[in-house]
C-alpha cells in the first residue's frame, strides 16, 4: 500500500520546509519537494497536507513511566504516565528513566 502525503510543512526533527512524503506500507519510502503520481501505477491514497505539520514520530528519552518524586509529599510525586497520554502527544518511542536505589 502505498500513501502519498503533499504540501505538508515537515521537521525531521529539523525544518525541512513544504515536502512529499510517500509512505510505502508503515514506513517514509521519500521526501522530496515534490513527488508526482503517476497516471498508470498501483493505486496510491493521496492526501493533502497543505498548512499541515508532518512529524515522523517523536522518541522521549527520559519517561518516568512509574511516576516519580514524591520526596516532599504525595502532593509532589509525579503521576503515572498513562499510554494514551503519550501516544495522542505523537510519542513513537520511550525509554524508562533509571531509578538508583
Amino acid at each position: 500500500m502505498l500513501t502519498l502525503i503533499k504540501n505538508g510543512i515537515v521537521y525531521s526533527p529539523d525544518f525541512l520546509g513544504k515536502k512529499d512524503l510517500l509512505i510505502v506500507r508503515d514506513q517514509i519510502g521519500f521526501v522530496e519537494d515534490e513527488i508526482r503520481q503517476p497516471s498508470d501505477f498501483v493505486e496510491i491514497d493521496v492526501i493533502d497536507a497543505e498548512g499541515k505539520y508532518i512529524f515522523p514520530g517523536f522518541i522521549d528519552s527520559h519517561v518516568h513511566i512509574m511516576g516519580a518524586g514524591g520526596e516532599g509529599g504525595f502532593r509532589l510525586r509525579t503521576p503515572e504516565v498513562m499510554l494514551t497520554d503519550v501516544t495522542t502527544a505523537g510519542i513513537t518511542a520511550v525509554w524508562k528513566a533509571a531509578v538508583s536505589t
